[in-house]
């Protein structure tokens, strides 16, 4: 078994360009949800459901961001089985 020191720079892995061209979209597009979510902090009406509140707009926005994700995912699913002849 070979020693290998998790401190020695030399023996540190090797991320290839691809990995670092994708740390860096995902540090930017963080950076941007950040930035988004500080602006968007004014409260707004919102007619829910039940009833009728004052929200942080960014809430409005994660929530009707998580609605349209379960939709698409479920949509999905719908898809791939039209695609290979089966019916629900």
């Amino acid at each position: 078994m070979s020693t290998h020191d998790p401190l020695d720079p030399q023996a540190a892995p090797t991320v290839n360009k691809r990995e670092r061209t994708r740390r860096i979209a995902a540090f930017v597009i963080g950076a941007l949800i950040i930035v988004f979510g500080v602006i968007n902090l004014d409260r707004v009406k919102v007619d829910w459901l039940i009833t009728t509140t004052r929200t942080p707009l960014i809430v409005v926005i994660g929530v009707s961001f998580i609605l349209g994700l379960g939709g698409g995912y479920l949509l999905r699913g719908r898809r791939a089985a039209a695609r290979s002849g089966k019916k629900h």
